[in-house]
């Protein structure tokens, strides 16, 4: 009950300060710009996102593979698009829709639930690992090149040194087996309150542990692959600014697309409403503000941005409800 209370004053938060948002700056304003940016601009920035997801899901495919699980790509696609939606439309980071991911192929396909998490979760760590790579390069640009607020500089400092470490402790985890979450496990077993629920999935966190192992001991060379495919998603995720205002005669130099993308990903780390509804849109302004961008464009961006976010959702809608759940990822019939 109270999550579901928090889910509505957070949507209803986010959409007043959307609303408020582009009420000030001007509705009429943003959609001028975007029809400046024409058929041909939004038909280029939606086949680059989408060809964000396409590339993503080969990239989980070769991990499947490694596995020894040879899937319909439709269905890996599939799958991909809905864990994303579920991720999108909860105020958890952009976490959330794995177990998802993991629950309906094994569904479908008859795998064990445990060995097809476990490819979520290299492929999850793959993305990160890929989009770090351009958050480092976009912080450290920005803080170099930009005179930015004393509070936003130490503010990215501390989120990047806490990503780095995470990401860090889990790849030496990964390599060297030191089952990081079994022994954090461990650790809360020990607490009263979550002893019980703790001891239960324990067997099935040392499980997936192991079954994560076996890519980076045995399948190296899959997993450094997969990653590749991951840093040039992460690369077309990093030109998506330049895409969108290269059709309104702006044309971004390497320092500015860094500061953005250094810049946003923080709002969207550190979001509080679903798929940080608002929070992104006042944000965006601010910090296209920075490189000179006008209000009115910086929101007919994250409008772009919302209207390639809608397409998707209504992907995955059609492929909830046109087909059915039952029906799409039942088990397979002899």
């Amino acid at each position: 009950m109270k999550r579901r209370l928090f889910l509505l004053a957070t949507t209803l938060g986010g959409t007043a300060l959307l609303v408020l948002t582009f009420y000030l700056i001007g509705l009429q304003k943003v959609i001028f710009q975007l029809q400046e940016v024409g058929l041909a601009g939004v038909c280029v920035f939606i086949i680059n996102v989408l060809l964000i997801f396409l590339i993503d899901a080969v990239s989980w495919q070769i991990i499947l593979k490694s596995y020894g699980y040879y899937l319909p790509f439709r269905d890996i696609l599939a799958t991909k698009i809905i864990g994303f939606v579920i991720s999108y439309l909860t105020p958890s980071m952009y976490f959330g829709g794995e177990p998802v991911r993991a629950y309906l192929i094994s569904k479908k396909h008859n795998l064990p639930l445990t060995t097809v998490g476990a490819s979520v979760v290299v492929n999850r760590f793959l993305e990160l690992g890929a989009g770090l790579f351009f958050i480092y390069l976009g912080s450290i640009w920005t803080l170099v090149e930009y005179e930015l607020p004393l509070q936003l500089s130490v503010v990215m400092v501390v989120v990047n040194v806490l990503m780095g470490l995470g990401m860090a402790a889990l790849l030496l985890s990964f390599i060297y087996e030191n089952r990081l979450f079994t022994n954090l496990a461990n650790l809360l077993s020990r607490w009263n309150p979550l002893s019980k629920a703790v001891k239960r999935v324990k067997p099935h966190i040392s499980k997936l542990e192991g079954e994560v192992f076996l890519v980076f001991k045995e399948h190296r060379r899959e997993a450094l692959l997969a990653f590749a495919l991951n840093f040039l998603a992460g690369s077309l995720i990093f030109l998506k600014p330049a895409i969108f205002f290269y059709f309104l005669g702006i044309v971004f130099k390497l320092s500015q697309l860094s500061l953005l993308f250094a810049i946003t990903h923080l709002i969207l780390i550190l979001q509080v409403t679903p798929g940080a509804l608002g929070v992104f849109e006042l944000g965006e302004v601010a910090i296209y503000g920075l490189v000179g961008v006008a209000a009115q464009k910086a929101l007919a961006f994250t409008l772009m941005v919302r209207i390639t976010d809608a397409v998707l959702i209504a992907i995955a809608l059609f492929l909830a409800l046109h087909f059915g759940l039952n029906r799409l990822w039942g088990r397979k019939q002899e």
